[in-house]
């Protein structure tokens, strides 16, 4: 192997994983190993041609500009020659060349410092994988309703908390875990890796960035405040230094914790989704890979008791599957007098015709007690797979069947 480069950091060789394994889940190949050889083969194409497009920019001219004239590698010739090396020793020297980490020759070539841009921060999260319900026990720390209340609203507008449903809401205000700090001690310092987010219940805290060799004040965190959230997505270098100020109690929620949380609630809600679309008529000609796309499309939505879902005579262009209460269906008559006609659980599925035509709806539709839907739009749905017709048209008989009903 090229000893010009080494492989110095883990977390290049953690996030390459990583990135394997969410393409892996998602795509759901056939034949694994082909699937991880290009998978590798791709980044190692990837981080090469990179390598050569900053080895002409640093080459190209004494200025260094970006429009300079190519100039010749030595170390494009050498990379191409290794052949008889091991296949994932190459792997290694090519994320070296992303780093842009060298020593030898290709150093002596390199730009003045003055002229190099900062590089990033090598960031990078845990590889983990649904269990699949098998062994995952939610985390569950006692709190009083009011400590709950306050950790919600502390959170409610932070960017990583918006997007979970109620469920993982519930889950997350569970995990946290008390922690007591004496005043004047520093709970996280800027430059260290962190890896807890922490909800301010009682006491006063500083936060400090350093400038100059100076530490400069920046903020101050109370009750109801919150800091560290990144650490929740990956283990990057802390951006500040919080101190505190009195004696504090805060809430804390680790990264692993996080991710595992999203991760079962997501996988969990995954198979529900895909068993209740296997019972949709309009969607049995799916393939088992369109399933999945459509299952990780569907977006809960949730409806209190008495409140219309959809109204008798309005042009639907949504389809919804109930999670769970119940949904009662009316329909008037000529005559203008409305009648139940139908109640329908869990696992039920409505308005489904709306993906294939722009129909008036058959039917009211009313939660009874408050009511949770998987929903998902025409639009959506013809992005993700095409129009439905074609979908339909796979299946002649089925295709017949949903037809005349449509009609």
């Amino acid at each position: 192997m090229n000893s010009s480069f080494s492989f110095n950091q883990p977390d290049d060789y953690t996030q390459l994983l990583t990135d394997l394994h969410a393409e892996y889940c998602r795509d759901q190949p056939e034949d694994v190993l082909q699937y991880c050889a290009n998978f590798f083969h791709r980044k190692l194409q990837e981080q090469r041609a990179a390598h050569r497009q900053r080895t002409n920019y640093q080459l190209g001219g004494h200025d260094f500009h970006p429009l300079s004239g190519p100039a010749h590698n030595d170390d494009d010739d050498h990379l191409s020659t290794s052949d008889d090396k091991d296949e994932f020793e190459s792997i290694a020297d090519s994320n070296e060349e992303e780093r842009d980490e060298f020593s030898g020759d290709p150093l002596s070539m390199m730009p003045p410092p003055s002229y190099s841009r900062g590089r990033r921060t090598s960031v990078s999260a845990e590889s983990m994988a649904p269990t699949h319900g098998r062994d995952f026990v939610k985390r569950v720390i006692p709190k009083s309703e009011l400590q709950g209340t306050r950790i919600r609203e502390s959170v409610g507008n932070n960017f990583l908390f918006r997007s979970l449903d109620e469920e993982q809401y519930q889950d997350v205000v569970d995990a946290m875990a008390e922690k007591r700090i004496a005043a004047n001690e520093r709970v996280i310092e800027q430059g260290a890796v962190g890896d807890f987010f922490y909800v301010v219940e009682e006491g006063t805290l500083d936060c400090f960035i350093a400038k100059d060799g100076e530490q400069v004040k920046v903020t101050s965190y109370e009750a109801g405040g919150s800091f560290g959230e990144l650490a929740l997505m990956y283990n990057a270098p802390r951006a500040a230094t919080i101190v505190t100020t009195s004696d504090v109690v805060l809430w804390a929620l680790d990264r692993v914790t996080f991710r595992t949380i999203l991760m079962e609630n997501t996988s969990r809600k995954r198979r529900m989704y895909e068993s209740f679309l296997e019972e949709v008529h309009l969607l049995k000609s799916l393939e088992l890979y369109e399933r999945h796309k459509i299952a990780d499309a569907l977006e809960s939505v949730y409806f209190e008791d008495g409140e219309q879902v959809m109204k008798q005579g309005d042009v639907g262009d949504q389809f919804y599957i109930i999670e769970s209460g119940e949904a009662a269906f009316y329909k008037t008559d000529e005559q203008h007098i409305t009648r139940q006609v139908n109640l329908f659980g869990r696992g039920s599925y409505f308005g489904e015709l709306a993906l294939l035509n722009d129909s008036p709806r058959a039917a009211s539709v009313v939660a009874q007690g408050r009511l949770k839907c998987a929903t998902l739009g025409k639009k959506a749905f013809t992005r993700l797979l095409g129009p439905v017709h074609d979908i339909l048209k796979r299946n002649s008989e089925n295709y017949h069947a949903i037809i005349n009903q449509a009609e």
